[in-house]
Protein backbone atom coordinates (compact mmCIF):
# COMPACT_ATOMS: atom_id res chain seq x y z
CA UNK A 1 0.00 0.00 0.00
CA UNK A 2 1.50 3.43 -1.30
CA UNK A 3 0.14 6.78 0.65
CA UNK A 4 0.43 9.97 -2.01
CA UNK A 5 -0.63 13.64 -0.19
CA UNK A 6 0.87 16.19 -2.80
CA UNK A 7 -2.48 16.34 -4.96
CA UNK A 8 -4.00 19.58 -4.19
CA UNK A 9 -7.83 18.07 -4.02
CA UNK A 10 -7.48 14.87 -2.67
CA UNK A 11 -5.24 12.51 -1.02
CA UNK A 12 -4.66 8.82 -2.42
CA UNK A 13 -4.53 5.88 -1.78
CA UNK A 14 -2.67 2.80 -3.67
CA UNK A 15 -3.29 -0.83 -2.97
CA UNK A 16 -4.20 -3.70 -5.00
CA UNK A 17 -3.88 -2.46 -7.63
CA UNK A 18 -6.44 0.31 -7.25
CA UNK A 19 -6.48 3.63 -6.42
CA UNK A 20 -8.96 5.47 -3.74
CA UNK A 21 -8.93 9.21 -3.32
CA UNK A 22 -10.09 11.29 -0.69
CA UNK A 23 -11.27 14.73 -0.76
CA UNK A 24 -9.51 16.83 1.27
CA UNK A 25 -11.42 19.48 1.51
CA UNK A 26 -15.50 19.83 0.99
CA UNK A 27 -15.60 21.88 -2.87
CA UNK A 28 -13.28 19.16 -3.84
CA UNK A 29 -15.93 16.42 -2.84
CA UNK A 30 -17.78 18.04 -5.45
CA UNK A 31 -14.81 17.90 -7.92
CA UNK A 32 -14.47 14.69 -7.57
CA UNK A 33 -18.10 13.86 -7.66
CA UNK A 34 -17.95 16.05 -11.22
CA UNK A 35 -14.94 14.26 -12.79
CA UNK A 36 -16.80 10.48 -12.05
CA UNK A 37 -19.83 12.46 -14.38
CA UNK A 38 -17.03 13.61 -16.93
CA UNK A 39 -15.30 9.81 -17.36
CA UNK A 40 -18.65 7.95 -17.55
CA UNK A 41 -19.51 10.73 -20.60
CA UNK A 42 -15.84 10.41 -21.93
CA UNK A 43 -14.89 6.40 -20.97
CA UNK A 44 -17.90 5.27 -23.79
CA UNK A 45 -16.41 7.89 -26.68
CA UNK A 46 -12.55 7.03 -26.62
CA UNK A 47 -10.36 4.29 -27.22
CA UNK A 48 -7.31 5.28 -25.46
CA UNK A 49 -7.81 4.09 -20.99
CA UNK A 50 -9.19 6.23 -19.00
CA UNK A 51 -10.00 5.30 -15.22
CA UNK A 52 -13.44 3.39 -14.88
CA UNK A 53 -13.92 5.70 -11.74
CA UNK A 54 -16.41 4.07 -9.05
CA UNK A 55 -17.96 7.25 -6.48
CA UNK A 56 -18.43 6.12 -2.78
CA UNK A 57 -21.11 8.45 -1.41
CA UNK A 58 -19.62 7.63 2.11
CA UNK A 59 -19.42 9.46 4.32
CA UNK A 60 -16.98 10.06 3.95
CA UNK A 61 -16.79 9.85 -0.15
CA UNK A 62 -14.18 8.34 -1.80
CA UNK A 63 -13.53 6.82 -5.47
CA UNK A 64 -12.15 4.26 -6.91
CA UNK A 65 -10.61 2.66 -9.50
CA UNK A 66 -8.40 0.49 -11.60
CA UNK A 67 -4.97 1.49 -11.86
CA UNK A 68 -3.56 2.24 -15.37
CA UNK A 69 -0.89 0.13 -15.86
CA UNK A 70 2.14 2.72 -17.00
CA UNK A 71 4.31 5.45 -15.49
CA UNK A 72 4.03 8.97 -16.29
CA UNK A 73 6.44 10.30 -18.97
CA UNK A 74 8.85 13.39 -18.72
CA UNK A 75 10.84 15.25 -21.08
CA UNK A 76 13.93 13.23 -20.37
CA UNK A 77 11.84 10.22 -20.77
CA UNK A 78 9.93 11.55 -24.35
CA UNK A 79 13.45 12.59 -25.67
CA UNK A 80 15.05 9.19 -25.42
CA UNK A 81 12.19 7.50 -27.39
CA UNK A 82 12.96 6.76 -31.18
CA UNK A 83 11.30 8.67 -33.97
CA UNK A 84 8.46 5.38 -34.36
CA UNK A 85 8.10 5.66 -30.53
CA UNK A 86 6.90 8.98 -30.69
CA UNK A 87 4.93 9.25 -33.76
CA UNK A 88 2.70 6.19 -32.09
CA UNK A 89 2.31 8.68 -29.05
CA UNK A 90 1.14 11.36 -30.95
CA UNK A 91 -1.08 9.16 -32.74
CA UNK A 92 -2.75 7.97 -29.80
CA UNK A 93 -3.36 11.28 -27.98
CA UNK A 94 -4.36 12.77 -31.38
CA UNK A 95 -7.25 10.39 -31.89
CA UNK A 96 -8.11 10.71 -28.27
CA UNK A 97 -8.40 14.44 -28.79
CA UNK A 98 -10.12 13.66 -31.84
CA UNK A 99 -13.24 11.57 -30.80
CA UNK A 100 -12.86 13.44 -27.34
CA UNK A 101 -13.87 16.98 -29.35
CA UNK A 102 -16.68 15.10 -31.01
CA UNK A 103 -18.88 15.25 -27.67
CA UNK A 104 -20.99 18.10 -27.89
CA UNK A 105 -20.48 21.03 -25.74
CA UNK A 106 -23.91 20.90 -24.46
CA UNK A 107 -23.56 17.62 -23.35
CA UNK A 108 -21.46 18.48 -21.03
CA UNK A 109 -22.84 21.42 -19.73
CA UNK A 110 -25.84 19.51 -18.76
CA UNK A 111 -23.79 17.41 -16.18
CA UNK A 112 -22.09 20.68 -14.98
CA UNK A 113 -19.01 20.76 -16.87
CA UNK A 114 -18.29 24.81 -17.28
CA UNK A 115 -15.79 27.24 -19.08
CA UNK A 116 -12.05 27.28 -18.28
CA UNK A 117 -11.62 30.98 -17.15
CA UNK A 118 -9.04 32.99 -19.52
CA UNK A 119 -5.40 33.52 -18.57
CA UNK A 120 -4.78 36.82 -17.09
CA UNK A 121 -4.47 40.31 -20.05
CA UNK A 122 -0.92 41.34 -19.78
CA UNK A 123 -2.49 44.99 -18.16
CA UNK A 124 -2.92 42.53 -14.90
CA UNK A 125 0.75 40.94 -14.67
CA UNK A 126 3.24 42.47 -16.67
CA UNK A 127 3.95 45.09 -13.34
CA UNK A 128 4.54 41.52 -11.48
CA UNK A 129 6.47 39.71 -14.29
CA UNK A 130 8.76 42.44 -14.66
CA UNK A 131 10.13 41.87 -11.14
CA UNK A 132 10.36 38.50 -11.70
CA UNK A 133 11.53 38.00 -15.07
CA UNK A 134 15.25 38.63 -16.44
CA UNK A 135 15.23 41.89 -18.29
CA UNK A 136 16.73 40.50 -21.08
CA UNK A 137 12.93 38.35 -21.42
CA UNK A 138 10.85 41.58 -20.61
CA UNK A 139 10.19 42.35 -24.31
CA UNK A 140 9.23 38.79 -24.86
CA UNK A 141 6.51 38.93 -22.14
CA UNK A 142 5.22 42.06 -23.75
CA UNK A 143 4.97 40.41 -27.02
CA UNK A 144 3.54 37.31 -25.83
CA UNK A 145 0.80 38.68 -24.38
CA UNK A 146 0.06 41.33 -27.17
CA UNK A 147 -0.10 38.21 -29.60
CA UNK A 148 -2.60 36.74 -27.32
CA UNK A 149 -5.09 39.66 -27.14
CA UNK A 150 -4.65 39.39 -31.14
CA UNK A 151 -5.56 35.91 -31.21
CA UNK A 152 -9.46 35.74 -33.24
CA UNK A 153 -11.74 33.70 -31.44
CA UNK A 154 -12.28 30.42 -31.94
CA UNK A 155 -14.73 27.39 -31.64
CA UNK A 156 -15.10 26.32 -28.06
CA UNK A 157 -15.45 22.42 -27.53
CA UNK A 158 -15.15 19.89 -24.58
CA UNK A 159 -11.78 19.31 -23.84
CA UNK A 160 -9.24 17.37 -21.22
CA UNK A 161 -7.33 20.76 -20.60
CA UNK A 162 -4.87 18.51 -18.80
CA UNK A 163 -2.97 16.22 -21.15
CA UNK A 164 1.53 16.67 -19.91
CA UNK A 165 2.80 13.71 -19.41
CA UNK A 166 2.32 13.42 -15.59
CA UNK A 167 -1.15 12.72 -16.44
CA UNK A 168 -0.11 9.98 -18.75
CA UNK A 169 -0.09 5.99 -18.30
CA UNK A 170 3.25 5.71 -20.03
CA UNK A 171 4.79 2.17 -20.72
CA UNK A 172 8.35 2.74 -20.84
CA UNK A 173 9.83 -0.65 -21.72
CA UNK A 174 7.25 -0.60 -24.67
CA UNK A 175 7.92 2.62 -25.54
CA UNK A 176 3.19 2.81 -25.54
CA UNK A 177 0.85 4.97 -24.28
CA UNK A 178 -1.42 3.02 -22.04
CA UNK A 179 -4.13 5.71 -21.07
CA UNK A 180 -4.35 9.28 -19.01
CA UNK A 181 -6.15 10.22 -16.08
CA UNK A 182 -7.18 12.93 -13.83
CA UNK A 183 -9.83 15.02 -15.30
CA UNK A 184 -10.90 17.18 -12.47
CA UNK A 185 -9.71 19.99 -14.99
CA UNK A 186 -11.81 18.95 -18.29
CA UNK A 187 -13.94 22.07 -19.42
CA UNK A 188 -15.48 24.19 -22.41
CA UNK A 189 -12.65 26.29 -24.01
CA UNK A 190 -10.85 27.11 -27.19
CA UNK A 191 -9.62 24.29 -29.15
CA UNK A 192 -6.15 25.60 -29.62
CA UNK A 193 -6.10 25.54 -25.80
CA UNK A 194 -6.16 21.73 -25.32
CA UNK A 195 -2.98 21.36 -27.20
CA UNK A 196 -0.63 23.94 -24.98
CA UNK A 197 -0.46 21.01 -21.77
CA UNK A 198 1.64 18.84 -23.82
CA UNK A 199 4.20 21.51 -24.65
CA UNK A 200 4.63 21.33 -20.58
CA UNK A 201 6.51 17.66 -21.27
CA UNK A 202 7.97 17.88 -24.81
CA UNK A 203 7.00 20.98 -27.96
CA UNK A 204 8.17 18.45 -30.08
CA UNK A 205 5.73 15.84 -29.05
CA UNK A 206 2.91 19.04 -29.29
CA UNK A 207 3.95 19.67 -32.49
CA UNK A 208 3.53 16.15 -33.79
CA UNK A 209 -0.06 15.55 -31.87
CA UNK A 210 -1.45 18.74 -34.01
CA UNK A 211 -0.23 17.84 -37.42
CA UNK A 212 -2.11 14.15 -36.69
CA UNK A 213 -4.98 15.67 -35.28
CA UNK A 214 -5.31 18.33 -38.04
CA UNK A 215 -4.69 15.29 -40.26
CA UNK A 216 -7.46 12.80 -38.74
CA UNK A 217 -10.26 15.57 -38.06
CA UNK A 218 -9.40 17.91 -41.44
CA UNK A 219 -9.13 20.98 -38.70
CA UNK A 220 -6.90 23.79 -38.85
CA UNK A 221 -5.16 24.17 -35.36
CA UNK A 222 -2.28 26.62 -35.56
CA UNK A 223 0.92 25.66 -34.15
CA UNK A 224 1.27 29.51 -33.35
CA UNK A 225 -1.45 29.62 -31.62
CA UNK A 226 -0.54 27.00 -30.07
CA UNK A 227 2.94 28.63 -28.86
CA UNK A 228 1.36 32.06 -28.33
CA UNK A 229 -1.30 30.48 -25.72
CA UNK A 230 1.66 28.72 -23.76
CA UNK A 231 3.71 31.23 -23.69
CA UNK A 232 0.87 33.48 -21.81
CA UNK A 233 0.35 30.15 -20.10
CA UNK A 234 3.61 29.83 -18.54
CA UNK A 235 3.96 33.64 -17.83
CA UNK A 236 0.89 33.96 -16.08
CA UNK A 237 1.87 31.11 -13.97
CA UNK A 238 4.79 32.61 -12.85
CA UNK A 239 2.42 35.78 -12.25
CA UNK A 240 0.60 34.15 -9.70
CA UNK A 241 0.87 34.07 -5.87
CA UNK A 242 3.28 31.59 -4.38
CA UNK A 243 7.06 32.03 -3.41
CA UNK A 244 8.60 29.45 -5.58
CA UNK A 245 9.47 31.72 -8.60
CA UNK A 246 12.64 30.08 -9.68
CA UNK A 247 10.45 27.04 -10.99
CA UNK A 248 8.01 29.02 -13.23
CA UNK A 249 10.51 31.20 -14.18
CA UNK A 250 12.91 27.75 -15.61
CA UNK A 251 9.45 27.33 -17.29
CA UNK A 252 9.15 30.47 -19.29
CA UNK A 253 12.58 30.36 -20.50
CA UNK A 254 12.83 27.29 -21.76
CA UNK A 255 9.15 27.31 -23.69
CA UNK A 256 10.93 31.31 -24.86
CA UNK A 257 14.07 29.03 -25.82
CA UNK A 258 12.03 26.46 -28.03
CA UNK A 259 9.98 28.91 -29.71
CA UNK A 260 12.94 30.73 -30.88
CA UNK A 261 14.43 27.30 -32.24
CA UNK A 262 11.23 27.14 -34.64
CA UNK A 263 11.32 29.95 -37.06
CA UNK A 264 7.21 29.89 -37.57
CA UNK A 265 7.15 29.83 -33.64
CA UNK A 266 8.67 33.01 -32.60
CA UNK A 267 7.42 36.46 -31.53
Amino acid sequence: MMLHTRGWDSDAVEAGGFIFKFPKRPEAVERLKLEARILALVRPRVSLGVPDLRLHDGPPVFSEHRMIPGEVIETEGYAVLSEAQKAALAEALAGFYAALHMIPVAEAVTIGVEPKPDWPSGDGVLGRLMDRLPAAMHDYAHNAFAAYAALPPEEEIFGYFDGHGWNMAFDHQRGALNGVYDFADAGIGPRSREFTYSNLTSGDLTLRIIAAYNRLTGQRVDPRTVAIRTAVQTLAELAGEGEDFDIFVAAVMRWHDFMQSRPELRL
